[in-house]
């Protein structure tokens, strides 16, 4: 099959090869899927330079994502062949979702609605999965309370904004470019901070009556975490999403929790009960079906554009890439 993958780290447009490769042999609760499109995040690029903490060897195959068609299935695997369903990769093991064919485990996969193309379905799991375990399973958002995202107008940021204001929660995002502003206030954002010219801490405040933010959705990391720490209310919900400010999670220290008098906490699509699964998959397939939501995508790029598509992650990106694969591989 083909694929693309670094035997070496570096720049992803030097690194990165089509290479053929052996189709790989799914395991337990893992499937063979045949690769249909593939959400391509900063994670991807990370991995190839050599600063992501989970491909700390190459080579390495990128694709955290997938939707595809389960080929072959593993003992355990919870959907049957033929099924088209929205995954993730086994990365980790160098079968990225940058090829024809990647396993991908059972845990967190949901089946792709019907009514989803592709080129949406291929980041759903990452994004607005992941941001329904934030805001409604973790911090139990309410109707009128204030979101601030730190990091606006990435896939995972933009998503998590579409998603707060159907559920009515206000918005504040960030940005570090002013010319990404507009594309916040499409996604729904009822204010914009543009970090370069705008008092962050005094913004926030302002905008929330001296309050703050009842909820900060991270997906940026040091340093504006600790920043952000500032412009939370007494009570506030911080959601740890990403470090796209960094190669690592922020570190807050337990003194900062206690003297703000807030919680913290992760959101991963992975990590939830089958209940709140279940709930998710019916609440977003609603909202995506009556188009309150949508997967704001950057741009579709094709198979042999993915080592270029890469070179735009870490600023050039307004919402997400995804890369055609299924029927252009060979």
């Amino acid at each position: 099959m083909k694929a693309w993958r670094a035997e070496t780290f570096g720049k992803p447009s030097d690194v990165l090869k089509l290479v053929d490769i052996d189709i790989p042999i799914p395991g337990p609760g893992e499937a063979l899927l045949r690769v249909l499109a593939t959400n391509i995040g900063l994670p991807d690029r990370m991995m190839l330079e050599g600063r992501y903490f989970l491909t700390p060897t190459p080579p390495v195959t990128p694709g955290q994502e997938v939707v595809g068609i389960v080929e072959t299935a593993g003992r355990d695997y919870p959907f049957p062949i033929g099924t088209r369903v929205i995954g993730g990769t086994n990365f980790t093991r160098g079968s990225g979702g940058l090829a024809q064919y990647c396993l991908s485990p059972g845990v967190g996969a949901v089946l792709a609605p019907d009514d989803m193309p592709d080129e949406q379905a291929a980041a759903f799991l990452g994004t607005f999965h992941v941001a329904y375990v934030g805001l409604v399973n973790r911090a139990r958002a309410k109707p009128g309370e204030t979101l601030l995202v730190l990091g606006g107008s990435g896939g995972t940021g933009s998503t998590a904004t579409q998603l707060a204001k159907a559920l009515g929660l206000n918005v504040i995002a960030t940005v570090r470019d002013g010319n990404k502003a507009a594309f916040c206030r499409e996604q729904g954002a009822d204010h914009v901070i543009n970090l370069k010219t705008d008092s962050f801490i005094e913004q926030v405040r302002a905008l929330t009556g001296g309050k703050g933010a009842d909820i900060i959705y991270d997906t940026v990391g040091s340093p504006l975490a600790e920043q952000a720490l500032d412009a939370i209310a007494i009570g506030g919900r911080y959601i740890l999403i990403g470090f796209a400010g960094g190669s690592t999670f922020p570190t807050i220290e337990p003194f900062n929790i206690l003297t703000h008098g807030i919680s913290v906490t992760g959101a991963l699509h992975s990590v939830r009960t089958a209940e709140e699964r279940d709930d998710a998959i019916t609440t977003l397939g609603r909202l995506f079906s009556e188009g309150k939501i949508s997967m704001p995508i950057d741009k579709i790029i094709s198979f042999a554009e993915v080592p270029e598509a890469l070179e735009r992650l870490g600023g050039a990106v307004n919402g997400k890439l995804i890369a055609r694969i299924g029927g252009q591989c060979s």
